[in-house]
């Protein structure tokens, strides 16, 4: 397992309220992007300062409640990538007793920070969706995590300018996410309108 460390919150410079939370290798120089919302992106950001607000918001009241059950939050781990959207897992210890709770990776980090826990991704998996600094200052990241209307827009302009090879890998990671996705309750529920991370 490699422990990461928030590196930065930005603002998405297509939609003002869309965000990306940068976790960054805490001993290298790999990074992931995690798409949040504005209430994650701010409840990140204060935890990253110090902030203390004049009431609870919901992070700081998950953490009086677990400290009020005698709960200590061990880790947070970050474990899947699906569609642009990552999961994570959050494991509790409270006397002998181990808890593990599933969660949004950005709820997940929040927590974390006021927690003072260690986030963590498997090696390989940290591998196979870091980003990649390229020239100009440009990044590159790995199709995987990219969310399919991404995609969608990348195969179209690889369309454009003829880039035959980039269309075709894009294609093939389109199809075979199409291939992988059959009905069942938790992908037929109405969307809810929040954000992915």
């Amino acid at each position: 397992m490699v422990e990461l460390v928030v590196s930065d919150i930005l603002c998405k410079a297509s939609d003002e309220r869309a965000y990306v939370m940068i976790l960054k290798e805490k001993e290298g120089n790999r990074k992931i992007l995690v798409a949040i919302g504005h209430a994650e992106a701010q409840a990140v950001a204060l935890a990253l300062k110090g902030v203390n607000t004049k009431r609870p918001l919901t992070h700081d009241l998950f953490k009086s409640m677990a400290d009020a059950l005698g709960a200590t939050l061990q880790c947070v781990v970050i474990n899947k990538v699906d569609d642009g959207t990552f999961y994570s897992n959050m494991l509790f210890r409270r006397g002998e007793e181990l808890c593990e709770v599933d969660a949004r990776t950005s709820d997940a980090v929040a927590v974390a920070q006021r927690m003072g826990a260690p986030i963590y991704i498997d090696g390989e998996l940290l591998e196979r969706v870091s980003i990649h600094d390229v020239r100009g200052g440009a990044i590159s990241i790995p199709i995987m995590i990219a969310d399919i209307g991404t995609l969608r827009s990348v195969l179209e302009k690889a369309i454009k300018e003829e880039n035959y090879e980039l269309a075709m890998k894009i294609k093939e990671e389109i199809d075979s996410r199409a291939a992988d996705c059959t009905p069942t309750e938790e992908n037929t529920e109405e969307n809810t309108g929040e954000n992915k991370d």
